[in-house]
């Protein structure tokens, strides 16, 4: 996975005020996935990630995972939830780690922005373009894959309503640290700084919620459970994710937003 930075095949702008130039900055933003090698890169890697895994129990250690859980089955259906909880942050960490910041240091941003765009735009196009690349290539094509490899193992088609759920529920990561990601890339001067702290609240968390449980509902930090439970056929655990995600990418987009609208690049 790379970071995602600017190419320079720009059109002429459309749109006005706040969303000035939003169309002809994502046209050169989607082609960070369309013209290169990760149009067909990415789907694999996403793939080996999550689907590779699943051959484990469902093949190779078929006898020895049916002793321990009782079920292949059961203890298959978890591992995609499992697996996506620590990869898809990490994956959008990478991925948008040098925005921003990868323009500033090589002076694109600042050529861009002397263009008829606005610098809301230049943010937000960012998010939306990258965000919804993750979610195609990240999260919706393993989990076609997985479904399939699953339907077989369980002998007919699984329920497609929980499953889809779980994998909703699963993604709400993409957005939450793809956000977290762009305003640390906007106020932070070091690749490593956005990096670090990325990673360390993927990591880190549970250290947190060890001593305040409460924190747990105030973030994406119960969505791999809550996923795992969904896609069993179980009730959604808690609301309060679902409503403070949401807030937090609006928070972090603000901030990333007022931070290079100040920015003198």
């Amino acid at each position: 996975m790379s970071s995602a930075t600017a190419g320079t095949n720009l059109r002429p702008a459309a749109g006005r005020g706040a969303w000035l130039g939003f169309g002809n900055l994502a046209r050169n933003e989607a082609a960070q996935w369309t013209g290169t090698r990760n149009a067909w890169g990415q789907p694999l890697v996403w793939l080996a990630i999550f689907v590779a895994p699943l051959s484990l129990p469902l093949v190779f250690m078929r006898e020895m995972v049916a002793a321990e859980a009782g079920s292949v089955f059961e203890a298959a259906i978890q591992m995609p939830f499992q697996l996506g909880i620590l990869a898809l942050p990490i994956g959008a960490i990478i991925w948008l780690h040098g925005a921003i910041l990868g323009e500033r240091e090589t002076g694109t941003a600042a050529w861009v922005l002397s263009k008829p765009a606005s610098r809301t735009s230049f943010v937000l196009v960012k998010f939306v373009v990258h965000t919804l690349a993750l979610v195609v290539v990240a999260l919706l094509l393993p989990a076609a894959a997985a479904y399939v490899a699953l339907s077989l193992e369980a002998g007919a088609a699984l329920p497609v309503g929980p499953y889809a759920a779980a994998f909703a529920l699963l993604g709400l990561n993409l957005p939450f640290y793809a956000a977290l990601t762009l305003m640390l890339s906007a106020f932070a001067r070091s690749r490593g700084v956005v990096l670090a702290v990325g990673l360390v609240l993927v990591f880190g968390v549970e250290a947190a919620l060890a001593v305040a449980p409460w924190l747990a509902h105030t973030g994406p930090w119960l969505l791999g459970r809550m996923a795992i439970v969904l896609a069993s056929g179980g009730p959604l655990v808690t609301p309060w994710p679902l409503l403070s995600i949401p807030l937090w990418i609006v928070a972090f987009l603000a901030l990333a937003v007022w931070r290079v609208r100040r920015e003198e690049f």
